[in-house]
């Protein structure tokens, strides 16, 4: 390690952390344990027919756990005609949809003219998928159990949240990535079980836990992505995200792909992009959207939903139109940038920074506390 980096990480030491990496407090749920022992987990809804497999028995029980059927290694459903919940459960080592394994018990549930299909699994085995789902399991252990923890945090605070509605969280990264049993890794299971039941919190309730990618060097602050300021999400300057491969980024769109992505505004064919703010992190607030037949002025994050994530991968970036017609954007970071960002905690890991002052310089303020068993 070079000098000036040995600077840069004792003033890290120094000013950003604050001194919160004890465990404060035991938190409990307000409902019942065994309603917040296990998470409900959306994986899809339910067509005329469904294949279930497993290694042994599939049981199908109703809501009153009488047995309906029994079938050995597959079961064939038709949803659509369900009348009432059923659930099913195996007795081997997982139960099958749709190419991905899974722990725990599947539920189908019929409401309002749909069927959902759950998997209800134990909370803790429940992480033992997603962790890796969001990070490599080859990543320092620090950050894998920074990541377990803001994991578990997350998912705890949308089971409040959701108590009433069918399910907690679904398969994607509109909630937590989750893959099932195929994806879990020894050295993201041994994180999870390191920093069992501990969770973030603020004024004694579990946190927006949000984490990003790569930050590009700066997290935002909430109000700017959502329109509501949360105080334990404010920006931090985060340089360790230049070890991501994330951290930059450029691309090329067409002008006729252009026009694709932006045709629900109108404004006939795009002629320019022109940046008309931005926010102090350097992200883009709003931006012209000239046409030929009107402009319009809109923000950053709904030119981003337009073109799509893949292409634009924060709104930390400048663009240009080119003078074939393409448009050329160039830019820093992935994703909203709110939060942790996962290449900045890699980063910190790799110089063992511990993952309790990691989480600590991320969310300020914040307290950790172990839930309680009862």
């Amino acid at each position: 390690m070079n000098f000036a980096k040995s600077i840069v990480i004792l003033l890290f030491i120094i000013v950003g952390f604050n001194c919160r990496t004890m465990v404060v407090s035991t938190w409990a749920h307000p409902d019942s344990a065994k309603e917040f022992s296990k998470v409900r987990v959306l994986l899809g809804q339910g067509t005329e027919e469904e294949i279930f497999k497993t290694d042994a028995t599939i049981e199908v029980l109703d809501a009153n756990d009488l047995t309906i059927k029994k079938a050995y290694e597959i079961l064939s459903i038709n949803p659509t005609s369900l009348k009432a919940p059923i659930r099913l459960t195996a007795n081997g080592s997982y139960i099958e949809y749709k190419g991905a394994k899974y722990r725990g018990e599947i539920q189908l549930k019929p409401l309002d003219g749909k069927v959902f299909i759950i998997n209800v699994v134990p909370l803790e085995e429940y992480l033992f998928s997603v962790v890796p789902s969001e990070v490599p399991s080859s990543w320092p252990k620090e950050a894998l159990k920074a990541q377990a923890v803001c994991a578990r945090t997350y998912v705890v605070r949308e089971m409040l949240a959701r108590k009433k509605q069918v399910y907690d969280v679904d398969t994607t990264t509109n909630t937590q990535v989750y893959k099932g049993i195929t994806k879990e890794n020894k050295n993201t299971t041994h994180a999870v079980q390191d920093t069992a039941g501990l969770i973030l919190v603020f004024k004694g309730s579990p946190i927006q836990s949000f984490f990003h990618s790569n930050s590009g060097g700066v997290t935002e602050d909430p109000i700017n992505v959502w329109g509501n300021p949360v105080e334990y999400l404010a920006s931090v300057r985060s340089d360790y995200d230049k070890e991501g491969d994330n951290y930059s980024w450029e691309d090329k769109l067409t002008g006729t792909q252009m026009n694709q992505f932006l045709s629900p505004l109108g404004l006939g064919e795009i002629q320019d992009l022109v940046v008309a703010s931005r926010f102090n992190s350097s992200r883009v607030n709003e931006i012209d959207v000239i046409g030929t037949k009107a402009s319009k002025r809109i923000k950053a994050t709904e030119l981003r939903k337009m073109i799509g994530a893949g292409k634009l991968k924060s709104t930390r970036f400048g663009i240009r139109r080119e003078s074939d017609g393409t448009f050329f954007v160039k830019g820093l970071g992935s994703g909203h940038g709110v939060g942790l960002s996962q290449w900045g905690s890699y980063a910190m890991a790799k110089e063992s920074v511990d993952y309790k002052d990691i989480l600590s310089y991320y969310y300020k303020g914040i307290d950790f506390a172990r839930m309680s068993q009862n």
